[in-house]
């Protein structure tokens, strides 16, 4: 088009220069290639219009709207762990997957009953999700606080009990860890991303380190009756469902599945809501900001 239009324009001024030397039938053979010329570009130019529409988006690709949070509410996202083609740890016929998303639907539920906070879930079905996505989901819901529930396993089966990890990235031992995570989220990660995670996370350690201990002494006080133990809630890791979540991030393992005493438990509708009340009044009784 370019050209089309650099060679009319010499044309035109070829013609008024010329214009004292040619003839007039000459002069008007020139205007006529030159009118030629225009008429024929407007005709490519509507044959090419379709083609330069913008494609339009498959309706697939069309995101959903995230409602906006409620105003005066503290947004707690819960990510339960694992779902769908990924169960997770596995006893018998029980499933983290399973445990995990029963304890975030009765949490949803009961957040009903609190006036200043507000639980969304990751996941409201049993479906999987990719690791890197369930921060993503959490950022966009604009959240104050990412939980990741999970049930552990492990090879000795007398081991047992809670477990509260907040997100931690300022120990040296984390340092070659963070830039590995960061790898796996993106292809693309370059030293910037890494650097950018890096201070995101370090922005929210002492957040998140607060709220692991408000929940840790609510877990004390409100499941005393049960006899569960708590074997940890102020120790800080690098996990990977957790990085780059923009607010103060906790995993919370809920209970081992090969230890006989949580297995049975966790099994039970009141303790599930025992944790989840334990949990929500501590939430909305916390002083972080």
């Amino acid at each position: 088009m370019k050209q089309l239009l650099f060679f009319l324009v010499f044309l035109s001024f070829f013609a008024v220069s010329a214009q004292n030397s040619l003839s007039d039938s000459d002069m008007d053979s020139l205007d006529q290639l030159i009118s030629d010329i225009i008429e024929t570009s407007k005709k490519e130019q509507k044959k090419e219009k379709p083609a330069a529409k913008p494609k339009e988006t498959p309706k697939k690709q069309k995101q959903e709207a995230v409602p906006a949070k409620t105003k005066g509410k503290k947004l707690i996202v819960i990510d339960p762990g694992h779902g769908g083609k990924d169960p997770g740890a596995v006893s018998g016929k029980l499933r983290e997957k399973d445990v995990v998303f029963k304890l975030a639907r009765k949490m949803e539920k009961l957040a009903a009953n609190y006036s200043n906070i507000e639980v969304r879930l990751t996941r409201s079905k049993d479906i999987f999700l990719p690791l890197e996505k369930r921060a993503v989901i959490a950022n966009k819901m604009n959240g104050d606080l990412f939980i990741s529930l999970h049930a552990n396993s492990y090879k000795d089966k007398n081991t047992g009990g809670m477990e509260i990890y907040h997100l931690d990235n300022t120990r040296d031992e984390y340092a070659n860890k963070l830039a590995k995570v960061e790898n796996r989220i993106s292809e693309n990660t370059t030293p910037l991303d890494t650097i950018l995670v890096d201070m995101d996370i370090s922005y929210y350690v002492g957040d998140s380190l607060d709220y692991a201990k408000e929940i840790g002494t609510g877990m004390k006080n409100g499941l005393k009756k049960y006899g569960t133990k708590l074997r940890s809630y102020n120790k800080g890791a690098l996990f990977y469902v957790l990085v780059g979540a923009r607010m103060p991030s906790l995993l919370f393992e809920i209970g081992y599945l090969t230890n006989k005493e949580d297995r049975e438990l966790l099994q039970k509708d009141e303790y599930l809501e025992a944790i989840a009340k334990s949990l929500l009044d501590s939430l909305s009784k916390s002083k972080v900001q």
